[in-house]
């Protein structure tokens, strides 16, 4: 019997443990963050950001507002008094929908801003690591006497430094992170694990195609033209006996509406000449920093070498591992700018996520990541 019940307590503590550690597995997984692309992050955005809500909420005052109106056209009907009513409601709309595009460029700039700050703290912490060896290999050169105390001095500096470049690293990620989350409405303390990376794909653009398509889907146009289209109508509905002073005021106001719809046009046309034109130059950049970086890499390869030769001192070793970590820091940073000045220019064009890839096909080239 004793026998028997130790066997069976022997078993139960092997269940226990067995269901405990599944449990602590469980555990684990429900404390990762949940991924999320960046199409997901503006979908979500877009339906709960507090800026949003507020935006809604507007748009249901105006629409009330116009069917108060509508009820009091039913007693007092106007036909010039109906179209500037629809006229009004109709821009509410267009107003909102610049609102949602507005929103889904400061999604996408934050969501970059997070993967740039995750990949500058990985960056950071490969920089002071790096230092930390060559510290430690530099503290046995000098119990050996083959490099003096200054270097030793130089090496600790060069360390505290990089560890001062990670805590500034770890607190931007951490505020990214928290205006990521304010932005999409799921507050300060919320947590993603981002999956699109901060690739670089170039693409062909045709500028006069994006004008066009700028031209066609750009809110303010229409709303340029709605009001045009308005004051036409105005303009017909004025008889022979209106007031002479009515029909000035009618012609005048279509002439307004025309110059109104041409400057709208030409600002347009400007911006996205001036998007075009940043996008350009921000593309031209990431080649010119993957080649720095490629040639700080291999100038770090050779001072190393020449160090272990006795032909360098350490404070010229120690420059190529500084002008290594800029290098890297700076093609992130190009990467990075490529991706704000391309969200731009698809705002500037009014092209959200889905007619990005219609418009501009991608070109068969590698694809490369930050």
């Amino acid at each position: 019997m004793g026998m028997k019940a130790g066997v069976l307590g022997i078993l139960a503590i092997l269940v226990f443990t067995v269901f405990w550690g599944v449990g602590l597995a469980f555990g684990e997984e429900a404390k990762t963050p949940p991924s999320l692309s960046l199409k997901e992050a503006i979908e979500l955005g877009l339906q709960k950001s507090r800026t949003i809500r507020l935006a809604e909420l507007s748009l249901k005052v105006q629409e009330l507002q116009y069917r108060e109106g509508k009820a009091n056209l039913l007693l007092n009907p106007s036909v010039v008094s109906e179209l500037q009513l629809e006229n009004t409601w109709q821009s509410a709309q267009r107003n909102f929908a610049l609102q949602r595009m507005q929103l889904a460029l400061s999604i996408e700039e934050a969501y970059y801003n997070v993967l740039r700050a995750e990949r500058a703290l990985s960056l950071a912490r490969e920089n002071l690591a790096r230092l930390e060896k060559q510290l430690e290999d530099t503290r046995i050169r000098f119990s050996l006497g083959v490099v003096a105390k200054i270097d030793v001095l130089r090496n600790e500096l060069e360390v505290d430094r990089a560890r001062l470049e990670v805590e500034r690293a770890e607190r931007n990620l951490a505020l990214s992170r928290m205006n990521l989350g304010s932005i999409l409405g799921q507050g300060l303390e919320a947590n993603f694990t981002l999956s699109t990376d901060l690739s670089f794909e170039p693409e062909e653009l045709d500028r006069d195609a994006c004008i066009q398509y700028a031209l066609l889907h750009r809110p303010e146009i229409k709303e340029k033209e709605e009001t045009l289209a308005l004051r036409q109508k105005e303009l017909a509905v004025v008889t022979s006996y209106t007031p002479a002073l009515e029909r000035e005021k009618a012609r005048v106001n279509l002439e307004v509406a025309k110059e109104e719809l041409e400057n709208t046009r030409e600002s347009i046309i400007l911006e996205v000449e001036q998007k075009f034109s940043d996008l350009l130059a921000a593309l031209k950049n990431v080649p010119i920093a993957r080649k720095n970086l490629e040639v700080a890499r291999e100038t770090l390869a050779v001072q190393q070498a020449r160090f272990d030769a006795g032909v360098i001192t350490l404070l010229d070793l120690l420059e190529a591992q500084n002008d290594l970590y800029k290098a890297e820091s700076d093609y992130l940073q190009a990467l990075f700018d490529y991706h704000i000045a391309r969200a731009k220019f698809y705002n500037a064009l009014g092209a959200d996520l889905e007619e990005r890839g219609k418009l501009t096909p991608r070109k068969e080239t590698g694809k490369e990541n930050g």
